[in-house]
């Protein structure tokens, strides 16, 4: 940024030093000109400098409240699963108990099928 505004400075000195020297005025009025630009310019860098430093400072109370902002979205949510978890435990360890209880029956079904109807050995087609 400083680079730039050493250039708008630069800028400025050599158009008026132009402006000076292919001018068909008087040096008193030539002075005066001179004066009255550097004036005016000077206040513009002025001025843009000033709204630069605003906007850098809006940028940096953004930054500040949006970091502020996804630090507390972050810690919500993080609350939120932790209670998720919490409340939803007990059911999936009932959950996991009724299916272990539904494996150990179909296996004890199939095992007692199996012992009923013992496979037939191949008969050949006739």
């Amino acid at each position: 940024m400083r680079s730039f505004m050493e250039g708008i400075v630069f800028g400025t000195v050599v158009g008026g030093l132009l402006g000076l020297l292919n001018t068909p005025r008087s040096g008193k009025e030539n002075r005066e000109k001179a004066k009255a630009y550097l004036e005016d310019n000077t206040l513009a860098v002025e001025d843009l400098n000033e709204s630069v430093q605003g906007l850098r400072k809006a940028i940096q109370s953004l930054t500040n409240e949006g970091l502020a902002s996804v630090t507390t979205v972050s810690e919500e949510v993080t609350k939120s699963i932790e209670s998720f978890t919490q409340q939803a435990q007990p059911r999936i360890n009932r959950i996991n108990d009724k299916l272990a209880v539904l494996t150990e029956d179909m296996e004890k079904v199939a095992a007692s099928f199996e012992t009923e109807n013992p496979a037939a050995p191949d008969a050949p087609n006739t």
